[in-house]
């Protein structure tokens, strides 16, 4: 029998001998995954494992014992479905298309898409305007206009009933439509989920009809680390989901996960600032922290910022200084074009010019967006920006530009040093972790205050070696 720390074997004890709901509070390199696959191990019953994709599936699929059924949200929504409805064939334009039967051909519908596809997540009635005015704003959902933000909000109640009864499925119907359809699901004994400080209502509640109402939940998560509301995950996730657990015939028992074998004393001490319950073992390396470094990153290290823009600073000074460099995400591309083409077609245009209605466009919609009091886009337009502006004074035209956004950013995996945003590393470390911008850290205008918290945790724990702060020390509250 495997020996596990004085918590992994509270939580193995719980799960092999009691009858409750186990919910873990997981730090971050506390060993989460080992913990889960050898809960599975010791637990008989009618069991299954949900992950957020694919990949993280399969991963697990194969560190798993046997008897138990590794599967996505989505394939498990996917399968009541079929057993339910029948065949319908993927279509990934399926909202797309019905906003363009609703509203016709000329309306620009990728807004109202992303818009769709949050409220189908979080289960927003079609008539919610107060909820669905909250998700444009903090998903930083931007429509061409105001009339056709209106437009299409008067025009949700007819898309919503359509996607329901539509012969075609989405991405986002696999989970949602079992649930507003009421579709029966294959219930397990027992439910291993993980990450669920990052799940919506949507996914929540499939994990609930799956166990309902005699099933067990083995819970994993980190409320500290709940970093993607952008993403449509609420912050509140885990503990939304143990009162929604209080409807089953079962108690929930809450259990804490707080050695990490990853990080350092100075590194754990820091992190203390933000999260009171984190430890390192007793035998970990001491490791420092270094307050207004210089950026000075070798092979294998990792540059960090809750920003885009001072990202692409630091990847033309690493370049400069003839060092291998490259930023994650090339997602980001597409966004900054588009926003270029926006405010100019012209590729020959000069940059002063493009500079000039850039920054009066920037102040129109700036002003005209905190007066909705839409201040989440406003934090997101300014960040762009201000992106936008480094590569102006690196071109010549336009089309120069573009070419500089596309050199940047699609270079994704092709250095010897990462530089990323805070939210695409969760999940990643490395020795040392060099952060930027700290003193804006937590963003000073930010508009869920815990969530910023909770990026400087998951930024300061990356490190497995040293941490160094290209800046004051982040704030913690009058810290």
């Amino acid at each position: 029998m495997i020996q596990g720390t004085e918590q992994q074997e509270a939580i193995w004890n719980e799960i092999t001998h009691g009858n409750s709901h186990v919910m873990v509070n997981a730090g971050a390199g506390t060993g989460k995954t080992f913990t889960i696959v050898e809960a599975a191990n010791r637990i008989e019953g009618k069991k299954a494992f949900l992950a957020f994709n694919k990949s993280i599936a399969t991963e697990l699929g194969e560190r798993l014992p046997d008897d138990v059924y590794a599967a996505t949200f989505h394939s498990m929504g996917n399968a009541s479905i079929r057993k339910n409805l029948g065949y319908k064939k993927m279509n990934n334009w399926k909202t797309a298309n019905i906003i363009g039967d609703v509203l016709g051909k000329d309306y620009f519908a990728m807004p109202l898409v992303k818009l769709v596809g949050f409220m189908k997540g979080a289960l927003i009635d079609a008539t919610d305007r107060k909820s669905i005015l909250n998700i444009i704003d903090s998903r930083n959902i931007v429509f061409s206009s105001d009339k056709e933000e209106i437009d299409g909000i008067n025009a949700l109640p007819q898309i919503m009933k359509i996607s329901k009864t539509h012969a075609q499925i989405d991405f986002d119907d696999m989970i949602w439509l079992p649930i507003v359809l009421d579709l029966p699901m294959v219930k397990y004994d027992v439910m291993f989920v993980d990450e669920a400080q990052d799940f919506n209502e949507a996914q929540r509640q499939l994990i609930y009809r799956c166990v309902e109402p005699d099933g067990r939940c083995i819970i994993v998560g980190d409320r500290n680390q709940a970093i993607y509301g952008f993403r449509g995950a609420d912050s509140s996730s885990m503990d939304i989901f143990a009162e929604l657990l209080t409807k089953t015939n079962r108690e929930i028992k809450e259990f804490p996960l707080s050695l990490t074998w990853r990080c350092p004393t100075s590194v754990v001490a820091e992190a203390n600032r933000f999260v009171e319950d984190f430890h390192c073992k007793d035998d970990a390396i001491e490791g420092k922290v270094v307050v207004d470094s210089s950026l000075n990153p070798s092979k294998g290290d990792m540059v960090l910022c809750r920003y885009n823009a001072p990202l692409v600073t630091a990847f033309y000074k690493l370049i400069g200084d003839g060092k291998s460099a490259y930023i994650k995400g090339k997602d980001l591309t597409k966004g900054l074009v588009n926003s270029v083409k926006k405010i100019s077609k012209d590729m020959s245009m000069p940059t002063q010019e493009f500079a000039e209605l850039l920054d009066a466009d920037f102040e129109y919609r700036y002003k005209k967006l905190i007066d909705q009091e839409k201040f989440s886009q406003a934090n997101n337009l300014e960040d762009k920006h201000e992106c936008l502006c480094l590569f102006v004074y690196r071109a010549e035209t336009v089309g120069g530009i573009i070419k500089e956004i596309e050199k940047v950013f699609n270079s994704d995996g092709k250095g010897d040093i990462m530089l990323s945003t805070v939210h695409k590393a969760k999940g990643l470390e490395a020795n040392n972790v060099f952060l930027l911008a700290t003193e804006r850290m937590p963003h000073p205008k930010a508009t869920n205050m815990k969530e910023e918290m909770n990026i400087c945790y998951v930024a300061i724990t990356r490190a497995k070696v040293n941490l160094h702060y290209c800046g004051p020390r982040p704030r913690n509250g009058g810290q």
